[in-house]
Protein backbone atom coordinates (compact mmCIF):
# COMPACT_ATOMS: atom_id res chain seq x y z
CA UNK A 1 0.00 0.00 0.00
CA UNK A 2 2.59 2.36 0.28
CA UNK A 3 3.17 3.09 -3.32
CA UNK A 4 -0.51 3.39 -3.78
CA UNK A 5 -1.04 6.97 -2.76
CA UNK A 6 1.61 8.68 -5.15
CA UNK A 7 -0.50 6.27 -8.51
CA UNK A 8 -2.29 8.07 -11.57
CA UNK A 9 -5.12 6.97 -12.99
CA UNK A 10 -4.58 3.39 -14.18
CA UNK A 11 -0.97 3.24 -14.00
CA UNK A 12 1.30 0.58 -12.21
CA UNK A 13 1.90 1.87 -8.88
CA UNK A 14 5.43 4.03 -8.58
CA UNK A 15 7.54 2.21 -6.51
CA UNK A 16 9.25 4.34 -4.01
CA UNK A 17 12.98 3.33 -2.83
CA UNK A 18 12.52 3.55 0.69
CA UNK A 19 15.10 0.64 1.21
CA UNK A 20 14.59 -2.77 3.00
CA UNK A 21 11.83 -0.99 4.85
CA UNK A 22 10.34 -4.42 5.92
CA UNK A 23 13.68 -6.00 7.21
CA UNK A 24 14.80 -2.66 9.27
CA UNK A 25 11.31 -2.14 11.15
CA UNK A 26 10.69 -5.54 12.12
CA UNK A 27 13.92 -5.62 13.79
CA UNK A 28 13.74 -2.12 15.41
CA UNK A 29 10.43 -3.69 16.47
CA UNK A 30 11.68 -6.58 17.69
CA UNK A 31 14.60 -5.27 19.82
CA UNK A 32 11.46 -2.99 21.71
CA UNK A 33 9.58 -5.54 22.24
CA UNK A 34 12.36 -7.79 23.54
CA UNK A 35 13.42 -4.49 25.90
CA UNK A 36 9.67 -4.42 27.09
CA UNK A 37 9.81 -7.94 27.69
CA UNK A 38 12.81 -7.89 30.16
CA UNK A 39 11.27 -4.57 31.93
CA UNK A 40 7.95 -6.86 32.50
CA UNK A 41 10.17 -10.18 33.66
CA UNK A 42 12.07 -7.47 35.73
CA UNK A 43 9.16 -6.12 37.49
CA UNK A 44 6.90 -9.77 37.44
CA UNK A 45 9.84 -12.27 37.34
CA UNK A 46 7.40 -13.84 34.44
CA UNK A 47 9.02 -14.11 30.81
CA UNK A 48 6.99 -14.21 27.75
CA UNK A 49 6.55 -14.61 23.85
CA UNK A 50 7.69 -11.49 21.75
CA UNK A 51 5.95 -12.36 18.18
CA UNK A 52 6.70 -9.78 15.66
CA UNK A 53 5.68 -10.25 11.78
CA UNK A 54 7.12 -8.50 9.00
CA UNK A 55 3.93 -7.37 7.56
CA UNK A 56 2.37 -6.14 10.78
CA UNK A 57 6.03 -3.90 10.91
CA UNK A 58 5.42 -2.63 7.49
CA UNK A 59 2.05 -1.63 8.36
CA UNK A 60 2.75 0.32 11.58
CA UNK A 61 5.64 2.33 9.24
CA UNK A 62 3.97 3.13 6.11
CA UNK A 63 0.93 4.85 8.35
CA UNK A 64 0.62 6.90 5.52
CA UNK A 65 -2.04 4.62 3.86
CA UNK A 66 -4.66 4.47 6.68
CA UNK A 67 -3.62 8.00 7.90
CA UNK A 68 -4.99 9.00 3.89
CA UNK A 69 -7.70 6.52 3.92
CA UNK A 70 -8.75 7.84 6.92
CA UNK A 71 -8.86 11.79 5.04
CA UNK A 72 -10.93 10.09 2.81
CA UNK A 73 -8.99 9.23 -0.10
CA UNK A 74 -9.42 6.74 -2.49
CA UNK A 75 -6.81 5.00 -4.55
CA UNK A 76 -9.54 5.14 -7.86
CA UNK A 77 -10.44 8.71 -7.55
CA UNK A 78 -6.75 9.87 -7.97
CA UNK A 79 -4.60 11.68 -4.53
CA UNK A 80 -6.53 13.77 -2.33
CA UNK A 81 -4.37 16.68 -2.12
CA UNK A 82 -0.82 17.57 -3.52
CA UNK A 83 1.81 15.16 -2.50
CA UNK A 84 4.45 15.03 -4.61
CA UNK A 85 8.31 16.57 -5.74
CA UNK A 86 8.63 19.89 -7.78
CA UNK A 87 11.86 21.64 -9.51
CA UNK A 88 13.87 24.04 -8.54
CA UNK A 89 16.95 25.96 -9.36
CA UNK A 90 19.48 23.65 -8.00
CA UNK A 91 17.02 20.62 -7.39
CA UNK A 92 13.66 18.96 -6.44
CA UNK A 93 12.00 19.99 -3.69
CA UNK A 94 9.39 17.64 -1.82
CA UNK A 95 6.04 19.00 -0.63
CA UNK A 96 3.18 18.43 0.93
CA UNK A 97 -0.56 19.94 0.54
CA UNK A 98 -3.67 18.21 1.95
CA UNK A 99 -5.52 21.31 3.91
CA UNK A 100 -7.83 24.17 2.20
CA UNK A 101 -5.74 26.64 4.12
CA UNK A 102 -2.66 25.52 2.93
CA UNK A 103 -3.64 25.48 -0.83
CA UNK A 104 -5.17 28.88 -0.39
CA UNK A 105 -2.00 30.06 1.02
CA UNK A 106 0.28 28.22 -1.35
CA UNK A 107 -1.93 29.69 -4.68
CA UNK A 108 -0.95 33.26 -3.02
CA UNK A 109 2.86 32.57 -2.30
CA UNK A 110 3.59 31.58 -6.20
CA UNK A 111 1.14 34.35 -7.24
CA UNK A 112 -1.59 32.31 -8.28
CA UNK A 113 -4.88 33.56 -6.39
CA UNK A 114 -7.28 32.89 -9.13
CA UNK A 115 -6.93 29.32 -8.26
CA UNK A 116 -8.41 29.51 -5.22
CA UNK A 117 -12.21 30.08 -6.91
CA UNK A 118 -11.24 27.40 -9.87
CA UNK A 119 -13.63 25.24 -9.90
CA UNK A 120 -11.29 22.23 -10.94
CA UNK A 121 -9.26 23.18 -7.12
CA UNK A 122 -12.89 23.10 -5.21
CA UNK A 123 -11.55 19.84 -3.64
CA UNK A 124 -8.40 17.92 -2.68
CA UNK A 125 -8.93 15.47 -5.31
CA UNK A 126 -9.07 17.85 -7.76
CA UNK A 127 -5.61 19.71 -6.80
CA UNK A 128 -4.36 16.22 -6.76
CA UNK A 129 -6.14 15.48 -10.55
CA UNK A 130 -4.66 18.54 -12.16
CA UNK A 131 -1.40 18.64 -9.82
CA UNK A 132 0.60 17.47 -13.23
CA UNK A 133 -1.34 20.01 -16.14
CA UNK A 134 -1.76 23.21 -14.30
CA UNK A 135 -0.05 23.55 -10.46
CA UNK A 136 3.17 21.64 -11.38
CA UNK A 137 4.10 24.17 -14.66
CA UNK A 138 3.58 27.68 -12.77
CA UNK A 139 4.58 26.50 -9.13
CA UNK A 140 8.29 25.13 -11.06
CA UNK A 141 8.38 28.60 -12.78
CA UNK A 142 8.07 30.66 -9.03
CA UNK A 143 10.47 27.84 -7.44
CA UNK A 144 12.99 28.38 -10.77
CA UNK A 145 13.84 31.44 -8.89
CA UNK A 146 14.79 30.00 -5.85
CA UNK A 147 17.28 27.33 -4.05
CA UNK A 148 15.35 24.11 -2.47
CA UNK A 149 16.49 25.44 0.40
CA UNK A 150 14.99 29.30 -0.38
CA UNK A 151 12.03 27.32 -1.42
CA UNK A 152 11.09 25.22 1.76
CA UNK A 153 12.00 28.13 3.79
CA UNK A 154 9.40 30.63 1.83
CA UNK A 155 6.91 27.72 2.47
CA UNK A 156 7.68 26.54 5.72
CA UNK A 157 7.21 30.38 6.74
CA UNK A 158 3.81 29.75 4.92
CA UNK A 159 2.89 26.53 7.43
CA UNK A 160 3.28 24.39 4.39
CA UNK A 161 5.47 21.38 5.27
CA UNK A 162 8.31 20.33 2.73
CA UNK A 163 12.11 19.45 2.34
CA UNK A 164 14.86 19.44 0.02
CA UNK A 165 15.42 16.10 -1.93
CA UNK A 166 18.74 15.35 -1.76
CA UNK A 167 21.20 13.51 -4.20
CA UNK A 168 23.20 10.09 -2.50
CA UNK A 169 26.35 12.18 -3.40
CA UNK A 170 24.83 15.09 -1.07
CA UNK A 171 23.58 13.30 1.39
CA UNK A 172 27.49 10.97 1.85
CA UNK A 173 28.98 15.19 2.05
CA UNK A 174 26.79 16.64 4.07
CA UNK A 175 28.22 17.93 7.36
CA UNK A 176 25.58 17.16 10.03
CA UNK A 177 26.06 13.36 8.53
CA UNK A 178 29.52 13.69 9.38
CA UNK A 179 29.55 15.42 12.64
CA UNK A 180 27.05 12.24 13.93
CA UNK A 181 29.33 9.82 12.40
CA UNK A 182 26.25 9.00 10.45
CA UNK A 183 28.37 7.04 7.54
CA UNK A 184 31.17 4.05 8.51
CA UNK A 185 33.57 3.28 6.27
CA UNK A 186 34.34 -0.46 6.00
CA UNK A 187 37.09 -2.67 4.82
CA UNK A 188 36.22 -4.09 1.41
CA UNK A 189 37.00 -7.75 0.69
CA UNK A 190 38.01 -7.07 -2.79
CA UNK A 191 40.06 -4.65 -4.32
CA UNK A 192 37.39 -2.15 -5.30
CA UNK A 193 38.47 1.75 -5.23
CA UNK A 194 36.00 3.02 -2.97
CA UNK A 195 35.14 2.17 0.69
CA UNK A 196 32.10 0.68 1.62
CA UNK A 197 29.75 2.89 3.57
CA UNK A 198 27.40 1.47 5.99
CA UNK A 199 24.98 3.94 8.15
CA UNK A 200 25.97 4.72 11.53
CA UNK A 201 24.35 4.28 14.96
CA UNK A 202 21.54 6.72 15.20
CA UNK A 203 21.32 6.33 18.66
CA UNK A 204 23.34 8.73 20.54
CA UNK A 205 24.12 8.42 23.93
CA UNK A 206 25.68 10.84 26.19
CA UNK A 207 27.46 8.02 28.29
CA UNK A 208 28.56 6.27 25.43
CA UNK A 209 31.57 6.67 23.13
CA UNK A 210 31.27 6.86 19.36
CA UNK A 211 33.72 4.02 18.22
CA UNK A 212 36.14 2.75 17.47
CA UNK A 213 34.26 0.77 14.51
CA UNK A 214 35.04 -2.58 13.31
CA UNK A 215 34.31 -4.56 10.14
CA UNK A 216 31.25 -6.79 9.54
CA UNK A 217 32.98 -10.51 9.28
CA UNK A 218 33.10 -12.76 6.35
CA UNK A 219 31.19 -15.06 5.78
CA UNK A 220 31.99 -18.23 8.03
CA UNK A 221 34.77 -16.59 9.29
CA UNK A 222 33.73 -17.36 13.02
CA UNK A 223 32.35 -20.70 12.35
CA UNK A 224 34.92 -22.80 13.79
CA UNK A 225 35.51 -20.40 16.89
CA UNK A 226 31.73 -20.22 17.69
CA UNK A 227 31.31 -23.98 17.23
CA UNK A 228 34.49 -24.89 19.44
CA UNK A 229 33.27 -22.34 22.01
CA UNK A 230 29.48 -23.25 22.13
CA UNK A 231 29.90 -27.27 21.49
CA UNK A 232 33.29 -27.91 22.73
CA UNK A 233 34.71 -29.27 19.46
CA UNK A 234 38.16 -29.92 18.58
CA UNK A 235 39.99 -28.52 15.71
CA UNK A 236 40.38 -32.27 14.27
CA UNK A 237 36.17 -32.76 15.12
CA UNK A 238 35.92 -29.60 12.83
CA UNK A 239 37.87 -30.63 10.29
CA UNK A 240 35.97 -34.34 9.97
CA UNK A 241 32.79 -32.23 9.85
CA UNK A 242 34.05 -29.68 7.18
CA UNK A 243 35.96 -32.70 5.11
CA UNK A 244 32.17 -34.31 5.44
CA UNK A 245 30.23 -31.47 4.05
CA UNK A 246 28.51 -30.94 7.88
CA UNK A 247 30.55 -27.28 7.82
CA UNK A 248 30.00 -25.26 4.53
Amino acid sequence: GIYDPARRGDEPPRVVPVGALGDLSTGHFAVIGILAALRHRERTGLGQYVDIAMLDAMVSMTDVVTNLWSLGERPQEGPNGIMNSFRASDGYFAMQVVREKQFETLAELIGAPEWITDERFSSRVGWGRHTDSVIRPQLEAWAARHTRLEVCDLLGRANIPSGPVHTATEVIADPHVAQHHMLVEMPRSDDGPDPVLVPGNPVKLSKVAEGPETRVPWLGEHTDEVLAAELDLSPERLAELRAAGVIG
